[in-house]
């Protein structure tokens, strides 16, 4: 099980050499069922509670910026990350 390709779907018995491995296989499951909830609130015509409602009308400045600039926060907080890890290495 541990060929490359099957590394991509998570059949492994050992985990591949990288921090940011994330298989396919048990994922997919959990965002299937997000989908299928997601269909049956919209089928049911369920509604949000007031306050989820206002936030999902107008949210936080902080969340639109999160959202507007993920990549970017995502590829720059790693090296910031690991430097910050080095000096506390260094200094400890």
């Amino acid at each position: 099980f541990n060929a490359t390709p099957a590394n991509v779907i998570g059949l492994v018995t050992e985990k591949p050499m990288t921090e940011d491995y994330v298989p396919l296989l048990p994922w997919f499951g959990v965002v299937q069922v997000g989908m299928a909830l997601g269909a049956l609130w919209q089928q049911r015509g369920w509604s949000l509670t007031p306050s989820l409602q206002r936030l999902n009308d107008t949210p936080p400045r902080l969340l639109r910026f999160l959202g507007t600039w993920a990549l970017t926060i995502y590829l720059i907080h790693q090296p910031v990350l690991m430097g910050a890890l080095a000096l506390a290495r260094r200094l400890g």
